[in-house]
């Protein structure tokens, strides 16, 4: 300001000008008077002093990477959930090729949070801001994986004693194609294991002296164990020997008795019994039966150790009919979703044939359908006759 009028002062000296110094609109503007006076004011010369014009931002660039365990592994299982403050909006967007590059227009706060499946997630909150040159910002999530324990053993039935003969095979859809075969501890009988993430695995156990074994178990802590109750096989039935006749002794002839001609009967295929089992009465092609001791958890496909005896059974019906094949169909009440019920029934379905195929069983002779709320059995008016329309049934085709 001072300098402003310093030159007004000067050119008064130098050219005989008198000059008016005006605050016009918030510019300094040097008005010149006629004849040295504060007369009458000619059109400004030239605003000396203005303040600087409003300056243009440009949109910041935010750029998420995320890796597996350092920068040269990227993650592109990862996703990455962005919370705003400024919108009260939340976004979750998978980083397919293992980065994102957002553009923001405004500034902001945001809260950003990069997970992935069998890793521990990476948080960060970040403050955006604009300038003219346009800033740029980057989230580097290194997420570092994460494992499941599972601790494993088996024990006698009867006597609750630990086996440590027991042999274990684990496999699942987290495995992949690998199946691990695990040996427990000579002094305590306990496999133990790392997997890489939660999920539901095959189990199957193996031990001399004792029947095989097949479970599904569902991971879904960092520490899990799963205990095997397992029978002893029977022991094998010996027949008496036969005595051989004493030379001497001269067998007594006796007449032959042709039997009688009778017509053949024509009887349908679908009526005839393929075997009379005794745990499941006479089976017919086509007849349903029902699994009446097969146990699951709550609203879920695992099956509970106390089903293992009714399996063995139809495990045995399998191994005495080997042409025999098997359709297992599961049912449910008419409670919730309909498409949910179909599905745990027909998974419930699929765990008794991993269980079958776990013990040998060829797994193109089975089946599962799952038939949902269709099929019931009695009305679904009370607890009790709901109870009755969740079953599990096989059919012999």
């Amino acid at each position: 300001m001072l300098r402003y009028i310093g030159l007004a002062i000067l050119a008064t000296a130098w050219y005989g000008l008198s000059f008016e110094l005006v605050l016009n609109r918030g510019d300094l503007v040097i008005w010149p008077t006629t004849n040295g006076t504060w007369g009458d004011k000619m059109e400004p010369v030239l605003p000396f002093f203005q303040p600087d014009p409003v300056r243009k931002t440009k949109p910041s660039v935010l750029t998420i990477k995320a890796f597996s365990e350092d920068i040269s592994k990227p993650l592109t299982s990862a996703v990455v959930t962005i919370r705003s403050r400024a919108t009260g909006k939340t976004e979750r967007i998978a980083l397919l090729s293992g980065q994102l590059e957002r553009t923001i227009s405004a500034p902001d706060e945001l809260f950003m949070e990069v997970s992935a499946t069998g890793y521990s997630s990476v948080k960060r909150n970040m403050t955006i801001a604009l300038s003219p040159q346009g800033n740029r910002y980057e989230f580097d999530a290194e997420l570092t994986r994460t494992t499941i324990g599972l601790t494993i053993w088996a024990v006698d039935r009867q006597t609750d004693k630990v086996i440590l003969t027991a042999r274990f095979t684990l496999s699942g859809k987290a495995t992949g194609a690998t199946s691990f075969t695990l040996t427990p501890d000579a002094t305590t009988g306990l496999s133990r294991i790392e997997l890489p993430s939660k999920g539901t695995y095959l189990l199957s156990s193996i031990a001399d002296g004792y029947a095989n074994f097949v479970k599904s178990i569902k991971l879904d802590s960092l520490q899990n164990e799963a205990r095997f109750i397992l029978a002893k096989h029977p022991p094998a039935e010996t027949k008496p020997i036969a005595k051989p006749l004493a030379a001497s002794a001269t067998p007594e002839a006796k007449p032959v008795v042709k039997p009688a001609v009778t017509a053949p009967v024509a009887v349908s295929a679908a009526s005839i019994p393929i075997v009379a089992a005794k745990p499941f009465g006479p089976i017919e092609k086509g007849k349903p039966i029902q699994l009446k001791a097969l146990y699951f958890d709550q609203s879920s496909p695992v099956l509970r150790p106390e089903s293992y005896p009714e399996l063995d059974q139809l495990y045995t019906l399998l191994l005495e009919n080997l042409s025999a094949q098997v359709e297992i169909r599961g049912h449910t009440d008419n409670q919730g979703d309909f498409d949910l019920n179909t599905k745990l029934s027909r998974d419930r379905c699929q765990a008794v044939i991993d269980y079958l195929v776990g013990k040998g069983i060829i797994k193109s002779r089975l089946k599962a359908v799952g038939r949902g709320p269709i099929d019931s059995v009695a009305p679904n008016n009370n607890e009790e006759n709901r109870k009755k329309n969740r079953r599990v049934e096989f059919v012999v085709l």
